[in-house]
């Protein structure tokens, strides 16, 4: 009697650390994704969200570092190697500062 006691109530406790959690239609919740401070319902959304940031960083490191090299005096050919430099720069930055790895 002694063990069903001590069983029945480790389970009673146990139980809602077990239970699933619910969405408020009683499903289960569904996975989110996070990336960039914004959340995602898919992982799908979440890696194109993250694709779009890194390019978004690829071009404007390369814009930004043309329109200095221009700026400074440098020809056609200087103009774009730093550009590209930019570039290369500005993809590699995007990618170490990531802050959320979830997706």
């Amino acid at each position: 009697m002694r063990h069903l006691i001590i069983l029945t109530s480790v389970m009673a406790l146990a139980s809602p650390a077990l239970a699933q959690q619910r969405a408020p239609s009683g499903g289960p919740v569904p996975q989110m994704y996070e990336t960039g401070g914004k959340t995602y319902a898919s992982l799908d959304e979440c890696l194109r969200a993250k694709k779009r940031a890194k390019t978004r960083a690829t071009i404007a490191g390369a814009v930004i570092a043309g329109a200095g090299a221009a700026v400074l005096g440098g020809n056609v050919g200087e103009t774009a190697l730093v550009a590209g430099a930019g570039a290369l720069a500005g993809r590699e930055i995007a990618k170490a500062t990531n802050k959320n790895k979830q997706c």
